[in-house]
C-alpha cells in the first residue's frame, strides 16, 4: 500500500474543499493518484446525491454574470436557508450563471451534460459542490442575453438581474440591473415588447375614463394616459430608481450606451 503523506491530502482538499478524512480515504483506495482520488470522491458523493435528490429544495439564490459573452442568470436551489447564504454556494452559483453566458446553453438537462472552463461536466460540478455542501442541489433555470452583459443581485441573493449593452456599461449597468431587480413591473424593454392584448385593454380603459369629450380631445388625453402607462411599465421610458427626473434610457445613454436586452429572477418565480 502507497504511503499517503500529509501534504498530498492538504492538495487534494485544496482543490476539492472536502474534509481532510473523505480526502485520504479517497487516496488511500486509489494508491496515491490525486486523480483517481477524485473520480473516487464524485463516485462517492454522486451515490449520496442521489440519495437526496427527494429531499425539498425550498431555498436557493439567483446566480448572476456579466460580460463580454452577455448577461446571464441562474436558479440553484438548495433546502435550507443556511446554504443559501453560504459563500461558497454564492460562487457555486455564479460559476454556473458564468458558463451559461460563455456555453449559451439554457436547457437545463443539456446544460448538466457540458463542460465547464476546468474540464468536468456541470452534473461533475454540482456533484464536487455537493460533497462540502451536503445539501440537495437543483438547478430550476437558467437564461442568457447575447451583447455585453452588466449584472447584479440582491445581498440576500435572492433577486438578481442582468442586461445586455451595444457597448461596455460599466458601473452604470450594475446600476440599471439594480433598477431592474427592485422594480416589481416591468412588462418589456420597449413599448413593442408589451403584450398587445395588455395595450389594447388599457387602451380601452384609458378611453372608458374620458368617455363623453370631443373626439380630439378625447384622442390627447388617452394618449397622454398611455404615455404614463407605457413609463410605468416599459423599462427605458420608467423613471430611474436613482434619479426620478431622468428615464432608465436616458441614464443609459449619458453613459454611452444602450439597452438592448434585460433578465430578472426571484427565487421561487415562474419567469
Amino acid at each position: 500500500m502507497a504511503e499517503i503523506t500529509a501534504k498530498q491530502v492538504q492538495a487534494l482538499r485544496a482543490e476539492t474543499g472536502l474534509a481532510m478524512m473523505d480526502c485520504k480515504k479517497a487516496l488511500v483506495e486509489a494508491g496515491g493518484n490525486s486523480d483517481e482520488a477524485k473520480g473516487i470522491l464524485r463516485k462517492k458523493f454522486a451515490d449520496k446525491m442521489t440519495e437526496r435528490a427527494a429531499k425539498e429544495t425550498a431555498n436557493g439564490r439567483i446566480g448572476v454574470y456579466g460580460g463580454d459573452e452577455g448577461g446571464a442568470l441562474v436558479e440553484l436551489r438548495c433546502e435550507t436557508d443556511f446554504v443559501a447564504t453560504n459563500d461558497d454556494f454564492k460562487v457555486i452559483a455564479d460559476k454556473l450563471a458564468a458558463h451559461c453566458a460563455k456555453s449559451g446553453l439554457t436547457d437545463v438537462e443539456e446544460f448538466k451534460q457540458s463542460k465547464m472552463d476546468e474540464g468536468q461536466t456541470v452534473t461533475e460540478f454540482l456533484t464536487d459542490a455537493f460533497g462540502r455542501i451536503k445539501e440537495n442541489l437543483q438547478i430550476r433555470r437558467l437564461a442568457k442575453v447575447g451583447g455585453t452583459g452588466s449584472c447584479y443581485v440582491h445581498h440576500n441573493g435572492k433577486v438578481g438581474a442582468a442586461i445586455s449593452c451595444d457597448k461596455a456599461p460599466g458601473d452604470a449597468g450594475r446600476n440599471v440591473c439594480m433598477h431592474i431587480a427592485s422594480t416589481a413591473v416591468i412588462l418589456g424593454l420597449n413599448r413593442e415588447q408589451v403584450n398587445p392584448e395588455m395595450v389594447s385593454e388599457a387602451r380601452e380603459q384609458a378611453k372608458e375614463g374620458a368617455k363623453g369629450k370631443p373626439e380630439d380631445i378625447l384622442n390627447k388625453i388617452v394618449d397622454g394616459k398611455m404615455n404614463k402607462w407605457y413609463a410605468e411599465r416599459v423599462l427605458v421610458e420608467q423613471p430611474f430608481v436613482m434619479d426620478d427626473k431622468k428615464s432608465v434610457g436616458d441614464f443609459a445613454k449619458e453613459n454611452g450606451f444602450s439597452i438592448e436586452g434585460f433578465l430578472k429572477y426571484e427565487v421561487g418565480g415562474i419567469n
